[in-house]
C-alpha cells in the first residue's frame, strides 16, 4: 500500500517512479515498496544536489526492489567452502 502524498513534488516522484519499474517488469507490490522507500528518503533528507531530487529517490527505490546480487554470490561462496 502506498503512502499518501503531501505535495506536488511527492506526487511527481510517485508518478514517475511508478512508470520506470513497470517498464522494467517489476510487480506492483515491489513498485509500491520502492515508492514508499523513495518517499521516506525524500522526507528524511535535508538537502539534495541541485536538480538531483528525483534521481536520488529513483536510485533508492531501485536499490530496495533490485535483487541483491552480492549477497547471493557471497552465500554461494560460503556454501562451497563449507562443503
Amino acid at each position: 500500500m502506498r503512502e499518501p502524498v503531501n505535495n506536488s513534488i511527492e506526487a511527481f516522484i510517485v508518478k514517475n517512479i511508478d512508470k520506470k519499474p513497470q517498464e522494467e517488469g517489476y510487480t506492483s507490490s515491489e513498485i509500491d515498496r520502492g515508492i514508499n522507500e523513495a518517499l521516506r528518503f525524500y522526507r528524511s533528507t535535508a538537502s539534495f544536489s541541485k536538480g538531483k531530487v528525483f534521481d536520488s529517490c529513483l536510485t533508492k527505490a531501485r536499490h530496495l526492489i533490485k535483487p541483491n546480487k552480492k549477497a547471493a554470490t557471497r552465500n554461494k561462496k560460503t556454501k562451497q567452502v563449507a562443503a
